[in-house]
């Protein structure tokens, strides 16, 4: 296995695990504004994985993080889309049905046409969401990596 093999399942692992654990953990209100740090936990624990593996570069440290973080962020916005997509489309689905049946032919297309052009808004929402989410585990990944890093290379010293 070379190395760039060991970046990317090291990065997997560190990635999913941590993007399960921040979606879980924002699901509890005083909790939720900590999972930013849950990102640059999939750094550490990614690092973490390299140097049980061989020895790393820095640019290898900063790869993974990236790359782990994104991927905790890209999980984390995925469950987040799957779990807000189905409560929103059991809500309007639910409440849908009484109001088309007040409505006439003319009002019900009208419904379905204000129905179609939110659900494109909120596909739209959502990518931007997963997106940003992305980004910003990808930037605290890389803390993560570094801070890894920096306290190896102290305990080195030491």
């Amino acid at each position: 296995m070379d190395i760039d093999n060991r970046i990317v399942k090291a990065a997997l692992i560190g990635g999913v695990v941590t993007g399960v654990l921040a979606f879980i953990f924002s699901l509890i209100p005083i909790v939720s504004y900590c999972c930013c740090l849950l990102y640059i936990l999939s750094g550490i624990i990614t690092a973490y994985l390299l140097t049980q593996e061989y020895l790393p570069s820095d640019r290898d440290y900063l790869i993974a993080g990236a790359l782990s973080g994104g991927i905790a962020g890209l999980v984390s916005g995925l469950l987040y889309t799957i779990i807000y997509t189905i409560i929103i489309v059991l809500l309007s689905g639910a409440m849908a049905i009484p109001y088309m049946n007040t409505l006439g032919t003319h009002h019900s297309s009208l419904y379905m046409g204000s129905t179609i052009i939110s659900f494109i808004l909120l596909a739209i929402f959502l990518i931007t969401f997963i997106t940003i989410l992305s980004l910003i585990g990808a930037a605290f990944g890389t803390v993560g990596s570094l801070l890894y890093r920096l306290v190896l290379e102290i305990n080195k010293s030491s």
